[in-house]
């Protein structure tokens, strides 16, 4: 699941096919509000958790004081706790934490939290782990494991990105943020991103984890167009460029093919919620 939250975990759809969402990854420019610093893990003055029985699809996002999800798995609750939205970095656990669904609704006191309201995305589902281990009576641990990866570097010809115009930046909760609009068919337009919001997206479309390696903070505007690896051959798209070519010919940016020791997230130990 994206969540990558990507994710998801945070994709509006548009019409049938095209996505666009504010990346949670997205840091703010030395321009925004920053966010408040933090003395003692924040938590949420209230909660409910309840069990949702009915088909259909999912959200989950922060609110202004709180958080709220809607037929949420609680595999989706722990990756977006730990921002862990690759599943090959998240084990362990029984099968009904895929199975079962539930609703969430928990909000934090602003009055107790100076800058509430400048919190960033992360502080905001960081909150959501002492919830879980409380209600789910969650535990967890990491390792680090190797696996291959892509690094994405800036390519020999140089960059071919337009830089954001300042005033076309979204702002988002905690500042400016990244927004895409994505196809299913190979193809993502972005506003006021940077190289390393790239990286979930990158991931769905290669198959391994990508880790920016280009060091620019600079915002850009651009669009990507490549045809996925199951494009049928017989469809009109089937002779555009692999994602890999897109990346070098329309970005000017290059993913280069290594291993690298990555955090994996395993569970424990877990249990059904306790009653709110």
């Amino acid at each position: 699941m994206p969540h990558p939250l990507n994710l998801c975990c945070k994709l509006l759809l548009f019409a049938s096919a095209v996505i666009a969402f504010a990346s949670p990854n997205a840091p703010a420019q030395a321009t925004a509000v920053p966010p408040p610093a933090v003395t003692k893990p924040l938590t949420f003055e209230v909660a409910t958790i309840k069990p949702n029985k009915t088909a259909g699809g999912w959200r989950m996002q922060p609110t202004p004081d709180g958080y709220t999800a809607m037929n949420v798995s609680l595999r989706h609750m722990v990756q977006e706790a730990y921002g862990v939205y690759d599943d090959k970095l998240l084990s362990g656990g029984p099968a009904w934490i895929d199975r079962d669904k539930f609703d969430l609704e928990a909000k934090f006191d602003a009055a107790a939290i100076p800058g509430a309201k400048n919190l960033t995305y992360r502080q905001r589902a960081d909150m959501l782990q002492p919830l879980l281990t409380d209600r789910f009576h969650l535990k967890v641990h990491h390792e680090s494991k190797e696996f291959p990866v892509y690094n994405l570097v800036i390519a020999k010809g140089g960059l071919k990105l337009q830089q954001s115009k300042p005033e076309n930046i979204y702002q988002g909760l905690s500042g400016p943020s990244c927004l895409f609009r994505r196809s299913r068919s190979g193809y993502i337009q972005v506003e006021g991103c940077m190289p390393k919001d790239l990286e979930d997206q990158l991931r769905y479309a290669t198959g391994r984890t990508v880790i920016d390696k280009t060091g620019l903070t600079t915002r850009y505007d651009f669009a990507l167009r490549w045809t996925p690896e199951d494009t049928p051959v017989d469809s009109p798209n089937a002779s555009g460029p692999s994602i890999f070519t897109a990346v070098q010919e329309q970005l000017g940016l290059k993913l280069e093919p290594s291993t690298a020791p990555l955090d994996v997230l395993v569970i424990d130990h877990v249990e059904p919620p306790t009653p709110n």
